[in-house]
Protein backbone atom coordinates (compact mmCIF):
# COMPACT_ATOMS: atom_id res chain seq x y z
CA UNK A 1 0.00 0.00 0.00
CA UNK A 2 1.34 3.42 -0.89
CA UNK A 3 0.29 6.71 0.62
CA UNK A 4 0.66 10.07 -1.05
CA UNK A 5 -0.25 13.56 -0.03
CA UNK A 6 -2.95 14.97 -2.24
CA UNK A 7 -1.88 18.54 -1.63
CA UNK A 8 -0.09 20.73 0.86
CA UNK A 9 -3.36 21.71 2.53
CA UNK A 10 -3.15 18.52 4.60
CA UNK A 11 -0.23 19.97 6.57
CA UNK A 12 -0.91 22.95 8.80
CA UNK A 13 2.40 24.79 8.76
CA UNK A 14 3.05 27.64 11.13
CA UNK A 15 6.42 28.94 10.04
CA UNK A 16 7.56 32.21 11.61
CA UNK A 17 10.27 33.78 13.75
CA UNK A 18 9.79 34.86 17.35
CA UNK A 19 11.89 37.37 19.27
CA UNK A 20 11.54 36.65 23.00
CA UNK A 21 12.88 38.75 25.88
CA UNK A 22 12.90 36.52 28.97
CA UNK A 23 13.36 37.77 32.54
CA UNK A 24 15.53 36.21 35.23
CA UNK A 25 13.63 34.62 38.14
CA UNK A 26 15.53 34.46 41.46
CA UNK A 27 13.31 31.67 42.82
CA UNK A 28 13.77 29.43 39.78
CA UNK A 29 17.40 30.44 39.35
CA UNK A 30 16.64 30.46 35.64
CA UNK A 31 14.98 32.56 32.97
CA UNK A 32 11.20 32.49 32.79
CA UNK A 33 9.72 30.42 29.95
CA UNK A 34 8.70 31.98 26.65
CA UNK A 35 5.03 31.38 27.49
CA UNK A 36 5.22 33.36 30.76
CA UNK A 37 3.12 36.57 30.81
CA UNK A 38 6.19 38.67 31.68
CA UNK A 39 8.07 37.50 28.58
CA UNK A 40 7.93 40.09 25.81
CA UNK A 41 7.56 38.55 22.33
CA UNK A 42 7.33 39.83 18.80
CA UNK A 43 6.59 37.72 15.71
CA UNK A 44 8.12 38.07 12.25
CA UNK A 45 7.30 36.31 9.01
CA UNK A 46 10.72 36.98 7.46
CA UNK A 47 14.13 36.11 8.91
CA UNK A 48 15.95 39.33 7.90
CA UNK A 49 13.51 41.54 9.81
CA UNK A 50 13.65 39.22 12.84
CA UNK A 51 17.46 39.25 12.84
CA UNK A 52 17.53 43.06 12.53
CA UNK A 53 15.23 43.37 15.56
CA UNK A 54 17.37 40.85 17.49
CA UNK A 55 20.58 42.84 16.95
CA UNK A 56 18.80 46.15 17.62
CA UNK A 57 17.63 44.99 21.05
CA UNK A 58 19.73 46.27 23.94
CA UNK A 59 19.27 46.49 27.70
CA UNK A 60 17.74 49.97 27.50
CA UNK A 61 14.99 48.51 25.27
CA UNK A 62 14.00 46.12 28.09
CA UNK A 63 12.14 48.19 30.70
CA UNK A 64 10.64 45.04 32.20
CA UNK A 65 14.14 43.85 33.26
CA UNK A 66 14.01 45.58 36.64
CA UNK A 67 17.83 45.76 37.01
CA UNK A 68 18.15 41.98 36.41
CA UNK A 69 19.66 40.02 33.57
CA UNK A 70 17.49 39.33 30.53
CA UNK A 71 17.82 36.67 27.87
CA UNK A 72 17.13 37.60 24.26
CA UNK A 73 16.20 34.68 22.01
CA UNK A 74 15.48 34.51 18.31
CA UNK A 75 13.41 31.39 17.69
CA UNK A 76 12.28 29.76 14.48
CA UNK A 77 8.81 28.36 15.09
CA UNK A 78 7.99 25.50 12.74
CA UNK A 79 5.11 23.06 13.20
CA UNK A 80 4.67 24.48 16.72
CA UNK A 81 8.22 23.58 17.77
CA UNK A 82 10.71 26.28 18.77
CA UNK A 83 14.21 26.03 17.30
CA UNK A 84 16.81 28.42 18.75
CA UNK A 85 18.47 30.49 16.04
CA UNK A 86 20.34 32.98 18.25
CA UNK A 87 20.40 33.86 21.94
CA UNK A 88 22.31 36.15 24.24
CA UNK A 89 22.15 37.46 27.79
CA UNK A 90 22.12 41.18 28.56
CA UNK A 91 23.33 42.51 31.90
CA UNK A 92 22.41 45.77 33.66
Amino acid sequence: MTTTLENNKNIATRDYFLLAIRNWDDKLQNYLPVGDPSTVTKSFSEYPSAETAYFATNYRNCPQAGEKDVKIELLHMRFGIAHIVRNRILFP
